[in-house]
């Protein structure tokens, strides 16, 4: 019973963690591919150290809750982040 819950909030969380990952290349004028990656890749730790805490005061009551909790307080970090590399990104002069 607890699967027939926990199956269609899976199937949610990883449509939603495809759709929020973009593959596009961050680019801004006369910079070389090495300096964005090194961009992307501040930006993508400083979004990490931003949400690590997303859920972290959670207690729930059932291991069915905890897996769910799990799941949807990734799928909210994942789009956090996202965002805050997106933000990031676009500070320092990049645009996909």
């Amino acid at each position: 019973m607890i699967f027939r819950k926990l199956i269609p909030s899976l199937a949610v969380s990883l449509m939603l963690a495809s759709c929020a990952s973009n593959d596009r290349a961050w680019v801004r004028d006369d910079t070389p591919r090495s300096e964005a990656d090194q961009a992307l890749a501040e930006c993508k730790y400083q979004a990490q150290a931003a949400t690590i805490g997303i859920g972290a005061n959670s207690h729930p009551k059932t291991w069915g809750d905890a897996i769910a909790d799990g799941i949807g307080d990734g799928v909210v970090q994942a789009m956090d982040e996202a965002e805050l590399v997106k933000s990031c990104m676009e500070a320092k002069g990049f645009r996909q």
